[in-house]
C-alpha cells in the first residue's frame, strides 16, 4: 500500500486527497499557498563570510504545521506540498517550489482574463494546465531522454508524432509492482554526493553536500532556487548502475546531525522487492521476450565487465537474481541511460499509463489550439518562467550543454499564452 495516485495527476502538487488538497489552498483565486520570504541571497556559499547579503523577496512553499511527524528534519522545520517526499532532496524542493509558482501565475493570469471566474473554477482549470505541463515534458522530453529517441519513435510513447492518444476504457492504470518496487529505485543511482550551483553564466559557485541536506532543503532552497535549477540543467547526472552515493546507503534516514550512521538504500530496496515477492531478472527477461539466460556465457554477454563473477558469489543460480540487481547490471540499450530489461518494463508503464487515463492531456480535453499552446511548451521554458532571475536556458534542459544544444536567451522561447483560456465557462 502507499499513498501515491496511479495517474501522472499532478499529486505531488495538489496531494492524493480532497483535505490533503483543500490544506494547500488559499481558497481565494485559485492560488495555492505560499510564503513570502524575504532570503539573503549570496553568490555562493562562502560568500556567508566574506559578503554583504543581498535581501530579496521571494515566494515559496508553505511550511509544515510544526508538530507534524510527517517532517524527519531534526530541527522540525520542513515544506509543506503533496507529497512529503518534496523535503528529501534541495533540488527536488526548488522544483516543487517553481511548480507551485506556476500554478499561481497561471490561476492569476486566468482571474485578469475572465474576472467572474470563482475560486474552485480558477483552481480546477489551473490545475487542470498544470497537469497537461507535467504530461508532456514527461512524454515529450525526459522519456526519450531515459529511453532514447529512436526507441520511442518506434512504440505508443512517441508523442510528437501523433495528433491525439487513445483512451483504451479497458487498460490497467494501475502502476506495476515491479515498476515501483524493484525498478524506479534507479533513478537513485543517478544522485551525486555534491549538488554543485552555477551562476547564471554556468560557472561552479560552490556546492552543497546531500548528506548534509537530505531531508533538509530548507536553508539551501530559500538562498539558492536559481543555482540549484541551474544545477538540475547543467551538472551530469551519475550512470544508472549499482554505484549508489554514501548518503543513501550508509547515511539514509539519518535525521539528526549527532547520529553517526543511518540506514542502506539499496538493501532495502533488495529486500522490499522480495517482501512484495517480485519474480526473479530472468524472469523479466522473459516477460520482455529478451534473450533468456541459460548460462553464465549467456549472463556475461548482457551484463557490465566484472560483474557476473560478484553476482555469482552471491546468488546460487541466474535465476535466483533479484530485478533491481539484474536490471542495474545489465549493459545499456543502444541510445538509453538504462539497459533493455529497465526499457522494457518502465515503457509497459508509461504506455498504459497514458492510454488508461481517460484524461490524459492529448485526449480531446482541450482545444486544438489549447492543446497546440500545452505543445509548445518545455523544461526549459518552465524553468524560464517561475525561477527568480534565471534569464538563460539550453533549448534541451535535460540535456547538458554541448554544440547541438546551446544555451538561448528565455525570451526566445515561445510563450505560452492563456488566450485560448478566454472564454471559459
Amino acid at each position: 500500500m502507499n499513498l501515491a495516485t496511479h495517474y501522472l495527476d499532478g499529486s505531488m502538487i495538489y496531494g492524493t486527497t480532497e483535505e490533503q488538497t483543500l490544506s494547500l489552498r488559499t481558497m481565494k483565486g485559485g492560488q495555492l499557498k505560499v510564503v513570502d520570504v524575504v532570503v539573503n541571497l549570496y553568490v555562493s556559499p562562502e560568500d556567508l563570510y566574506t559578503k554583504y547579503p543581498v535581501p530579496k523577496t521571494e515566494k515559496h512553499l508553505h511550511y509544515m504545521e510544526s508538530e507534524s511527524v510527517k517532517c524527519q528534519h531534526g530541527n522540525g522545520t520542513c515544506f509543506k506540498a503533496g507529497d512529503v517526499r518534496a523535503n528529501a532532496h534541495p533540488q527536488l524542493a526548488a522544483l516543487y517550489t517553481l511548480w507551485i509558482r506556476q500554478h499561481n501565475r497561471i490561476a492569476e493570469e486566468l482571474q485578469s482574463n475572465n474576472e467572474l471566474l470563482t475560486d474552485e473554477e480558477l483552481f480546477q482549470e489551473a490545475r487542470k494546465i498544470v497537469v497537461a505541463y507535467i504530461q508532456h515534458i514527461t512524454y515529450s522530453e525526459w522519456l526519450p531522454a531515459l529511453l532514447g529517441d529512436d526507441y520511442i519513435t518506434n512504440t505508443e510513447l512517441d508523442m510528437m508524432h501523433r495528433a491525439h492518444s487513445f483512451y483504451i476504457r479497458e487498460a490497467d492504470p494501475s502502476v506495476s509492482n515491479s515498476f515501483a518496487t524493484a525498478i524506479l529505485p534507479f533513478a537513485y543511482s543517478m544522485l551525486s554526493d555534491n549538488i554543485i550551483l552555477y551562476s547564471e553564466n554556468r560557472r561552479v559557485n560552490g556546492s552543497l553536500s546531500l548528506k548534509e541536506h537530505y531531508n533538509s532543503p530548507l536553508y539551501s532552497v530559500m538562498n539558492y532556487t536559481d543555482q540549484l535549477i541551474r544545477g538540475l540543467a547543467t551538472q551530469n547526472t551519475q550512470k544508472v548502475d549499482m554505484l549508489f552515493t554514501e548518503t543513501l546507503t550508509n547515511y539514509l534516514y539519518n535525521t539528526h546531525p549527532a547520529n553517526l550512521f543511518g540506514m542502506d538504500f539499496i538493501s532495502l530496496a533488495i529486500q522490499q522487492s522480495r517482501d512484495h515477492g517480485i519474480p526473479s531478472y530472468t524472469e523479466f527477461r522473459k516477460y520482455c521476450e529478451l534473450k533468456e539466460i541459460k548460462s553464465i556465457k549467456d549472463l556475461s554477454k548482457i551484463m557490465v565487465e566484472g560483474s557476473v563473477d560478484k553476482l555469482m558469489k552471491q546468488y546460487k543460480t541466474w535465476d535466483d537474481i533479484d530485478l533491481l540487481i539484474g536490471a542495474l547490471l545489465e549493459k545499456h540499450a543502444d541510445g538509453a541511460m538504462v539497459g533493455p530489461t529497465m526499457r522494457c518494463i518502465i515503457s509497459e508503464q508509461f504506455v498504459r499509463t497514458r492510454v488508461a487515463d481517460r484524461y490524459f492531456y492529448d485526449t480531446n480535453i482541450f482545444s486544438q489550439t489549447q492543446l497546440a499552446s500545452i505543445k509548445s511548451l518545455t523544461l526549459s521554458k518552465f524553468f524560464c518562467d517561475n525561477s527568480n532571475n534565471v534569464t538563460i536556458m539550453q533549448e534541451q534542459a535535460f540535456l547538458t550543454l554541448s554544440k547541438s544544444n546551446q544555451m538561448k536567451n528565455c525570451s526566445s522561447f515561445p510563450e505560452f499564452s492563456l488566450q485560448n483560456w478566454m472564454e471559459l465557462y
